[in-house]
């Protein structure tokens, strides 16, 4: 069981907001952390009640489209779902390759987990936002974060059931509906 005390937002706490994160991230879309190269910026999504936002990147150097889904504070499992479904459309509105990114300033374990549950289903990372601030300004850049060992039987079954439900929201011709296998589970126990 994950009893990670509850993050705070340290850039709402500097009076900082969603919209200021994206204007950062336009300007510099390399401090996500996302790739080795130099991503460009498509365009942002402002999403989450003003918490965050969906960005999307494109790497010239290798062709990959990232979507990206950043919010501020905490990320949770609800993120992991967002994040697939944005690059599920994306997929489809762009047909290329496609990587997503979940990004926050703080990735407790069972998202971590979550999000490695969810690579059998789509190239996935977890990423967090480190902010330091000097003075008046505020210096960010993303760390990948690796998936804990300990696990959550019953949080990764009833997050693989999610990820059932995605799947199966998903057009008919979307190959990726093909990997649900067999009837639903009436309960978790």
């Amino acid at each position: 069981m994950d009893i990670t005390p509850p993050h705070s937002s340290a850039l709402r706490e500097s009076g900082l907001d969603a919209a200021w994160l994206a204007q950062r991230i336009e300007e510099n879309p390399i401090l996500l952390g996302i790739t080795t190269g130099m991503p460009v910026f498509e365009r942002a999504i402002p999403d989450h009640g003003g918490d965050g936002l969906a960005v999307l990147l494109f790497d010239p150097t290798d062709g990959v489209r990232h979507i990206v889904d950043v919010q501020l504070g905490e990320a949770d499992e609800d993120q992991v779902i967002r994040a697939l479904d944005f690059w599920a459309t994306e997929r489809h509105r762009m047909p290329s390759d496609h990587r997503v990114a979940v990004v926050a300033e703080h990735i407790p374990g069972r998202v971590a987990r979550a999000a490695a549950l969810a690579r059998t289903i789509a190239p996935i990372d977890t990423i967090e936002l480190r902010t330091e601030r000097m003075g008046s300004i505020v210096a960010l850049h993303g760390e990948p974060i690796d998936t804990p060992s300990a696990t959550d039987p019953r949080a990764e079954i009833a997050f693989a059931l999610r990820l059932r439900d995605f799947l199966a929201r998903l057009d008919e011709a979307d190959p990726l509906r093909g990997r649900i296998v067999g009837p639903p589970p009436a309960t978790l126990g």
